[in-house]
């Protein structure tokens, strides 16, 4: 089996579609796995990751959206700051159907 491996060739294309086929495979398998637990894959600005709950999710894009908020406002962009006020109203209201 080893010299079958060792003898396979394979171009830059084929490795190309390989690795597009396994990570394809592997966000479905996230996506999956987010269905039947109910839980998301967050990440900060370092690159950490972490597993969290729904409402937990929730929380955190919440926190995200007021940041941008803020800015928006500060920076006298109030179209903008309707459409993420608009967001915001609609993340609250599946937050209290948890």
């Amino acid at each position: 089996m080893s010299n079958i491996i060792t003898s396979m060739a394979l171009s830059e294309q084929e490795i190309e579609k390989i690795a597009e086929l396994l990570f394809q495979k592997l966000v479905k398998h996230q996506e999956s796995f987010e269905d039947q637990t109910k839980t998301f894959m967050v990440s900060d600005e370092f690159g950490n990751n972490a597993n969290v709950s729904e409402i937990e999710y929730y929380g955190y894009e919440l926190h995200k959206l007021e940041s941008i908020l803020e800015k928006y406002v500060a920076n006298e962009e109030y179209e903008k700051a309707d459409i993420i006020k608009n967001k915001i109203r609609l993340l609250k209201i599946k937050i209290n159907k948890l």
